[in-house]
C-alpha cells in the first residue's frame, strides 16, 4: 500500500506522469451538486494523494494532455458524468452505473428491451463522455458477413490466394464498440466475434491480429439461444433489461428531454481522456506495477459464499441457472472498481453488497411466476440474511481467524527456512491473540500464553466449532493444508 503523497508522486513521475494539484489549476471552480467532494480523507493518506480545496474538475480535465493522470479527479468526474447522463436518460441510473463499471473493468455489456426504449441513445451518450477513444458502431442483420465487422477483403492478397482483411476503421481497431440488434447477426458472424470479444484477437485461418477492443455494448430486443449464442452471452459480464416505464411523471421528463435534445446523444462540453480510463483499468485489473487495490482474503471468501447462496436461491425457480467460473473470477475486478469509484483503495463489505451490479441481470425477475422479486432483490436478501446468520453464530470472527492461520501456513510453505521468524512476527502474534479471544471467548486454552507453534495453530483450527457449513468447509481445507505442510 502507498504510504504518503510523495511516494505516490514519485511513482507517477517515474512513469512520465505529472501530478495536478489544486494550486496548478486555473479557471472557475466546478460545482458538483449532490456529489461527495474529494477531501483530505476521501482516499486516505496512506492510499492516494491527499486533496484540499475545491476541485476545478472541468478545467483539470480540459487541461490534462495524454499521459497525465489524477485519480481523485478522474473518479469525481466519472460520477459527475453519470449524474449528467441520468438527467438526460430518465430512470436508467442503475444501468448507466453498470455501463461505467463495464468500461472501468474492460468488460462487455448486453442491453435487452423492446424497440424504442433508447438503448442506442444510452450507449451513445456513455461513449460520448470519452476523448480519444476509437468507436465502432454497427447495426446487425442476417445479410451481414464478417467483413462488415473486420473490414473488406484485401484484393491484392486475395489474388495471391490469401484471405486478408483491410482492418482500417474496423472493430479490430476500435476501443469502444456498439453492436445494435445483436442477435440479428448470423451465427457465422457471432462465432467470428467470439475471439475478438474475449481474447481480443481476430483469428482468420493462419492470420491472427491483436484487437484493441476495450468494451462492447450490445443491444437486442429479443434473445435466441443455441450453442453459439450461449458462448457469446458468457462474454458479457454485465447484463441489463430496460423495463417499460409507465410512470406519467417520468414520461413528462422524457418529453422535456426529447424536446430539448431531439433524440441526439448527450454531447458534454468537457470529456475524460480515454487513456485515463485505461490507467484506472490497469489498477483495477491488478496490472499496475505499484498501485494496488487491496482485496483481503476475508472478502474473497465471503464473495464466494454470497455467490454460492445466490445460485442456490436462483435454482429454486430455475434449475438450469448457471454462473460460469469465468464470470465469478471476473467479479474481483468489479470489487476493485467499486472500491475506486467509492474513493477507497481497499475492498470492503460495501462492495460485496453492491456486487449485484455485475452478478445479476438488472431489472430481470427471478421467475415469471415470481414477478415481485428481481434478481437484484434476491441477491440483496441473500446478502443480508447471510450476514445476520453469520454474525449471530460468530462465523465472521471464525472465518477471519481461520484465514489468518491459513496465511501463516502459506507463508511457511513458500519459505520453510523462515518458519520460526514467521511464527514470531509481533504483528502476527498480536492479531492472532485478539482473534483467539473472540473465537474462544470465555475459554482458557492450554498453551495460549506460549509462543505460537504449528502444532498449537493446528489444534486451534481443529477446536473451531461452527454451525455454519462454510466455516467447516474452510476449517477442513486448512487442516488438509497443514497435513500437506508437514
Amino acid at each position: 500500500m502507498l504510504s504518503n503523497r510523495e511516494e505516490v508522486k514519485s511513482i507517477f513521475e517515474k512513469d512520465g506522469y505529472k501530478i495536478i494539484t489544486p494550486d496548478d489549476r486555473t479557471g472557475d471552480s466546478f460545482d458538483l451538486k449532490q456529489k461527495k467532494s474529494i477531501n483530505d480523507d476521501s482516499f486516505g493518506a496512506k492510499d492516494i494523494i491527499r486533496r484540499t480545496g475545491t476541485l476545478a474538475v472541468g478545467d483539470v480535465v480540459k487541461m490534462i494532455p495524454e499521459g497525465e493522470h489524477d485519480i481523485p479527479t478522474i473518479v469525481e468526474y466519472l460520477n459527475w458524468h453519470m449524474n449528467n447522463i441520468s438527467q438526460a436518460v430518465i430512470g436508467r441510473e442503475d444501468i448507466i452505473r453498470q455501463a461505467i463499471f463495464a468500461i472501468l473493468t474492460g468488460e462487455h455489456m448486453l442491453l435487452l428491451s423492446r424497440t424504442g426504449m433508447a438503448k442506442s441513445y444510452l450507449a451513445s451518450s456513455i461513449f460520448n463522455i470519452f476523448e480519444g477513444a476509437r468507436v465502432f458502431s454497427s447495426q446487425a442483420s442476417k445479410d451481414q458477413t464478417p467483413d462488415n465487422y473486420f473490414g473488406p477483403y484485401n484484393i491484392e492478397e486475395f489474388r495471391k490466394g490469401r484471405i486478408r482483411h483491410n482492418i482500417k476503421g474496423s472493430i479490430i481497431e476500435a476501443n469502444l464498440v456498439f453492436l445494435d440488434e445483436f442477435f440479428d447477426a448470423s451465427d457465422v458472424v457471432l462465432r467470428s466475434l467470439l475471439s475478438v470479444l474475449n481474447e481480443r484477437k481476430f483469428i482468420n485461418g493462419s492470420e491472427q491480429i491483436d484487437a484493441v477492443v476495450h468494451t462492447a455494448i450490445a443491444t437486442a430486443n429479443y434473445m435466441r439461444m443455441n450453442e453459439v449464442t450461449e458462448a457469446v452471452l458468457d462474454r458479457f459480464t454485465y447484463k441489463a433489461i430496460i423495463p417499460e416505464d409507465n410512470n406519467v411523471y417520468n414520461q413528462l421528463l422524457i418529453d422535456e428531454t426529447y424536446t430539448a435534445k431531439r433524440g441526439k446523444p448527450v454531447e458534454p462540453d468537457k470529456k475524460i481522456y480515454f487513456n485515463q480510463i485505461l490507467f484506472l483499468n490497469e489498477i483495477i485489473t491488478n496490472n499496475h506495477r505499484e498501485i494496488k487495490v487491496n482485496v483481503p482474503d476475508f472478502i474473497y471468501f465471503m464473495k464466494n459464499v454470497f455467490i454460492t447462496k445466490y445460485i442456490s436461491e436462483m435454482r429454486k425457480n430455475d434449475s438450469k441457472f448457471f454462473i460460469s467460473p469465468r464470470k465469478q473470477a471476473k467479479l474481483g475486478d468489479f470489487l476493485r472498481a467499486s472500491a475506486i469509484i467509492n474513493n477507497r483503495f481497499e475492498v470492503t463489505m460495501d462492495d460485496l453488497r453492491d456486487m449485484h451490479i455485475a452478478l445479476c441481470t438488472l431489472n430481470s425477475f427471478v421467475s415469471m411466476k415470481n414477478m415481485d422479486k428481481s434478481e437484484k432483490d434476491l441477491y440483496l436478501d441473500v446478502f443480508q440474511k447471510t450476514m445476520n446468520h453469520f454474525k449471530a453464530n460468530g462465523a465472521l470472527a471464525q472465518i477471519e481467524f481461520l484465514l489468518n492461520i491459513r496465511k501463516i501456513f502459506e507463508e511457511i510453505k513458500s519459505d520453510p527456512d523462515k518458519r520460526e521468524q514467521i511464527l514470531k512476527k509481533s504483528s502476527l502474534l498480536e492479531g492472532l491473540k485478539n482473534l483467539l479471544k473472540m473465537v474462544f471467548a470465555g475459554r482458557r486454552r492450554e498453551g495460549e500464553e506460549e509462543n505460537l507453534t504449528l502444532e498449537y495453530l493446528k489444534k486451534s483450527v481443529f477446536e473451531v466449532n461452527s454451525s455454519v457449513e462454510e466455516v467447516n468447509e474452510l476449517k477442513n481445507g486448512i487442516l488438509k493444508d497443514y497435513r500437506d505442510l508437514m
